[in-house]
């Protein structure tokens, strides 16, 4: 029995990966995503602040992604909880003020559909990855 159990943990990564490299190839889409556009918004003076948070989420995103291909299992619910405190501030900012502006952005443009779209898809995976992570300790 011991050795069954053992087995079972040294493969749960390995069936893990058809998760993780999908989780983490989104997670860097979001951040190129986000640094184009961090970028561009930064090189207007007034927003210079919500250029740089664009900038500053998208070096998270390339974290995250990171952590997930490395399978950093105990960073799974923080990833977890990024990637829906990202999707509340999206849907969010649509209808009531946005932080720092202190009015909603009406713009829903076929970006942010890419952006929503994104933030489900990865909240699923790594809801899933949360999952087999706790099943394979």
């Amino acid at each position: 029995m011991g050795k069954c159990f053992i087995i079972r943990n040294h493969l749960a990564p390995m069936k893990s990966i058809y998760l993780r490299l999908p989780a983490a190839v989104l997670f860097i889409a979001w951040a190129v995503l986000h640094m184009i556009y961090g970028i561009d918004i930064a090189s207007i003076p007034q927003l210079r602040v919500i250029g740089g948070f664009f900038i500053a989420d998208a070096v998270l995103a390339i974290i995250a992604a990171v952590l997930v291909l490395l399978n950093v299992v105990v960073m799974f619910i923080p990833i977890l909880i990024y990637s829906w405190i990202n999707y509340l501030l999206l849907t969010e900012s649509r209808v009531f003020p946005a932080p720092v502006l202190g009015h909603a952005i009406p713009v829903i443009d076929p970006t942010v559909i890419a952006v929503m779209i994104l933030d489900v898809v990865i909240i699923i995976l790594v809801t899933a990855l949360c999952v087999v992570g706790k099943r394979g300790s």
